[in-house]
């Protein structure tokens, strides 16, 4: 990522000041802006949508307000989570949206693990503007948060310091949850190492599509295009070389061998498919889902101890 300029900054600065100007007293600035008017170059952008039972909504003023909340205590500890300033965002439910962040998380944001290292970790959070005053006040309580964690990585991580588990590239990253974390405890998993033929993360319509693999549209989420994938324990006995193991959050024991990855251009496939640094492997986990349904999110971004990985 190409380092921001200090004029740079301070240009936008002045355009950021002017938008608000523009929107009105209606709108306050910083911690209260709401729409992305704002036309620079965006740091990292998420893209996913909100979801609700169908008594959350209100028909006649369907829209909910997007803030980015940073977990004080890293992905061990996270409960205790703090909003960024400057990114309350309005969402309309069910609809998708692109939301976009122009501002690191201040250091007073960063989690410290043991050995120095620092990153960041957030949940997207959820609340009603009761009162239309742009802002979230104490009396409108979160009521989602999104099923992903936001990672931003200053300098790489090793797989001891990093919240996955594995070494993480410095940058952003949207991962899927929950995540095996170095103290996590990881379950013994079959070796991969055979030549199956199945041409694995490829699009599909029908297990025919996909050799001795199964197409698989829905698998904890949506697979959008299908997916080519081998169901564990494989019916042929068939595990393939260059796979990794993706579980079902427990107590569901289902589980499938997917593509193996480093980066998303591993995948070949299109938004929303990611190689997800979680699992090192291509899964459609690039688009967050933000659930409003009045429950407090985990306590943790880490898999529960004795219990097998999502």
């Amino acid at each position: 990522m190409a380092p921001v300029s200090t004029e740079g900054r301070a240009a936008s600065s002045l355009l950021r000041g002017l938008v608000c100007v523009l929107a009105g007293a209606a709108l306050a600035c910083g911690e209260t802006l709401v729409d992305e008017t704002y036309s620079g170059t965006p740091l990292f952008t998420l893209r996913g949508r909100v979801v609700a039972p169908s008594d959350y909504v209100d028909e006649e003023d369907a829209e909910v307000f997007l803030m980015v909340l940073w977990s004080l205590g890293g992905a061990a500890k996270a409960d205790r989570l703090v909003p960024q300033p400057g990114t309350t965002r309005r969402m309309a439910f069910f609809r998708s949206f692109e939301m976009h962040l122009f501002d690191e998380p201040g250091p007073e944001l960063l989690y410290t693990t043991p050995s120095g290292a620092r990153y960041g970790i957030a949940r997207l959070g959820a609340f009603r503007d009761a009162n239309g005053n742009g802002r979230k006040d104490d009396s409108e309580p979160f009521e989602g948060y999104s099923q992903n964690a936001l990672i931003r990585v200053p300098v790489a991580l090793s797989g001891g310091d990093s919240p996955t588990g594995t070494p993480l590239s410095a940058g952003w990253h949207l991962v899927s949850t929950p995540m095996m974390c170095p103290s996590s405890i990881r379950p013994t998993t079959p070796v991969a190492d055979g030549e199956c033929g199945v041409p694995l993360g490829a699009g599909c319509k029908r297990d025919s599509d996909c050799g001795g693999g199964v197409c698989v549209l829905n698998f904890v989420g949506e697979w959008s295009g299908g997916a080519c994938l081998i169901p564990e324990p494989p019916p042929n006995g068939c595990r393939q070389k260059g796979s990794v193991l993706l579980r079902a959050p427990a107590p569901d024991a289902t589980a499938y061998w997917i593509k193996a990855c480093t980066v998303t251009e591993d995948c070949g496939r299109l938004h929303p498919y990611q190689c997800d640094q979680q699992l090192r492997g291509c899964r459609p986990s690039a688009e967050v889902v933000v659930d409003v349904n009045g429950r407090d999110p985990a306590r943790s971004f880490c898999v529960e101890q004795g219990a097998p990985p999502q």
